[in-house]
């Protein structure tokens, strides 16, 4: 079948008769899902406050942390000198942990997608890993809001009133 270039942006019938269903309202107070926005400094009361909205569970949040910082100090200079490695101190002390970030793609989706791209835009991380479905949902975040719901809701019934589940 030969695609028809669309230039006004509409979404084509056919994909959209295939794809997307009117939807209802969003209810009114529905909370948007959005993480903290560190190019706005930092803000601890806000910071914390902002993980309400994240829609993703925290529990290892503190030894993340940790670890995040041990990977962001270490210089090559703080370990024994092996048989055949850089002698110079100055190479070994500009030597620092190459990171590497892996990610599902519900963070995406989640309030974590600011995070993730504050730490590439400040170049926090070396190493990016994703799957297609980390760039899928990306797209889809971009077309608009995603809100947090119940977990309980019927994947079915929201299909019913054009609303889609993550996770």
């Amino acid at each position: 079948m030969a695609s028809e270039s669309n230039e006004a942006g509409e979404v084509p019938a056919l994909a959209a008769e295939a794809v997307l269903q009117v939807s209802e309202e969003i209810p009114e107070g529905a909370e948007e899902v959005k993480g903290y926005d560190f190019n706005d400094g930092v803000n601890w009361d806000k910071l914390m406050d902002s993980y309400k909205y994240v829609g993703f569970q925290s529990t290892n949040f503190g030894l993340a942390i940790e670890q995040i910082n041990q990977m962001l100090d270490w210089r090559l200079s703080q370990e024994p000198i092996r048989e055949g490695e850089v002698e110079d101190p100055e190479i070994r002390a500009n030597t620092k942990c190459k990171v590497f970030f892996a990610y599902t793609s519900n963070l995406i989706s989640s309030g974590l997608r600011e995070v993730i791209r504050y730490l590439v835009q400040h170049k926090l991380v070396d190493v990016i890993v994703t799957s297609a479905g980390g760039i899928e949902e990306d797209f889809i975040k971009c077309l608009a809001p995603t809100y947090l719901g119940d977990f309980a809701l019927k994947g079915r019934d929201l299909r019913l009133i054009g609303m889609n589940r993550i996770g």
